[in-house]
């Protein structure tokens, strides 16, 4: 999207006194996800790639003032991404406005589905905006409620991948432009899957394990973006649901999960899946974490969280520990497992937890009362510490739940 209206410009502005026709306003379905602050927009100036000889006309400050407009009206970061690969210039031009063009498009959070206290499932969506402090209501999920889908952010989208619907696994998955405010049909998955693990990597999108409707699955499938198609993956040597996946270079993590295996409880077993090399490898055991907690990774992929649970008598807990995922990486040493960290501070099982901004949040759940909460909590990674945020425009549980630029 982006690269093809970097490339109309370049097209029709022959001359540079040439203008192209106006960018179309886009039509909101609720509020702009970003309110852009009044910038001059020279279109007379034009992006010469040096690779042909050619150097730019106007100054650095010219370049940077035509990048932020463009990438902000395009889409934000993603599309810059795809701008800053078309030639040195625009890279250059790129690498100016980044820091804000990140303060436009901050991480978002996004929580889709699940269930209400008295567990009825939803099809709601709901965002996050840190700039405002407010929770904003976008368009419902079409097909209808659905409690555990899993979600995804990609390109400056939103997917959101299986889930569960009167007792049946789902394998439908759709997609969210923001900008548009529309949700898109995508090419349905091979298999049915509730509280599967999801995550982007090399213009693919995992989807990892999950729950058919009676059993967890050791299967993978990726989704190629570009081609839009589903691919089968080799199995995973573990049967998992509701864990989590993180990405470190063109390695996949599969981290927790909750039912128990063989004896022994999935939720203590990682595997990491090579990109590369197409295949899975079982890493060394670590101890479990506890009985119905929700597992989530950082957004770097270097440190894995868990929170939450139900204690031996059946009460909801605060427990929170850290993992480094880095030894892993590095091949370090067995037997290590999961290090306290500051308790979440509202007790809670069947909560949502996903990589936020530098640290993790949680987001509902049941508590003490058993009954669902719109509690919101956040953990900043560099403070060491829990944060309040606004709560849910209503209680639910099980939803699905992920940060994005979008």
């Amino acid at each position: 999207c982006g690269a093809g209206m970097a490339q109309a410009v370049l097209a029709q502005s022959t001359t540079p006194s040439s203008r192209p026709p106006p960018i179309p306003a886009p039509q909101w379905a609720s509020t702009p996800p970003f309110a852009p602050r009044p910038l001059p927009m020279p279109w007379s100036w034009v992006f010469f790639d040096e690779s042909e000889g050619r150097k730019p006309q106007k100054s650095s400050c010219e370049a940077r003032a035509l990048a932020l407009p463009l990438c902000t009206f395009a889409g934000g970061p993603p599309v810059a991404r795809h701008l800053a690969a078309l030639s040195r210039a625009w890279q250059r031009a790129i690498s100016e406005v980044w820091d804000e063009l990140t303060f436009l498009f901050p991480c978002r959070l996004y929580v889709v589905g699940g269930l209400d206290t008295d567990f009825r499932p939803l099809s709601s969506v709901n965002r996050f905006d840190p700039l405002t402090g407010a929770w904003e209501s976008l368009p419902k999920l079409p097909g209808g409620t659905r409690t555990g889908p899993c979600a995804a952010v990609s390109a400056g989208r939103l997917f959101i991948l299986g889930g569960e619907r009167r007792g049946r696994a789902l394998s439908d998955a759709r997609r969210f432009d923001a900008w548009l405010g529309k949700w898109e049909t995508l090419p349905s998955m091979h298999e049915g899957r509730v509280r599967a693990a999801a995550v982007t990597c090399g213009g693919y999108l995992y989807v990892l394990g999950g729950l058919d409707g009676t059993r967890p699955l050791r299967s993978a499938e990726r989704y190629d973006m570009i081609n839009r198609v589903w691919e089968v993956l080799p199995q995973m040597h573990k049967a998992r649901y509701g864990g989590a996946a993180s990405v470190r270079g063109h390695r996949i993590f599969a981290i927790g999960g909750d039912f128990p295996e063989g004896g022994g409880a999935v939720s203590s077993s990682i595997e990491v899946y090579d990109t590369q090399a197409g295949r899975w490898e079982l890493l060394p055991a670590l101890q479990s974490p506890g009985c119905g907690a929700a597992v989530a990774s950082d957004s770097t992929g270097r440190r894995a969280f868990v929170v939450g649970g139900l204690g031996l008598s059946g009460q909801a807990l605060g427990l929170a520990r850290h993992l480094l995922l880095d030894r892993f990486v590095c091949g370090g040493a067995e037997g290590e497992g999961w290090s306290l960290m500051p308790a979440m501070p509202t007790p809670r099982h069947l909560v949502s937890v996903a990589a936020f901004g530098g640290g993790m949040v949680a987001v509902g759940g049941k508590g003490a009362t058993f009954k669902a909460t719109d509690t919101v909590e956040f953990f900043d990674a560099d403070k060491w510490a829990w944060q309040v945020l606004p709560p849910l425009p209503s209680p639910r549980m099980r939803a699905a739940v992920v940060g994005g630029r979008l």
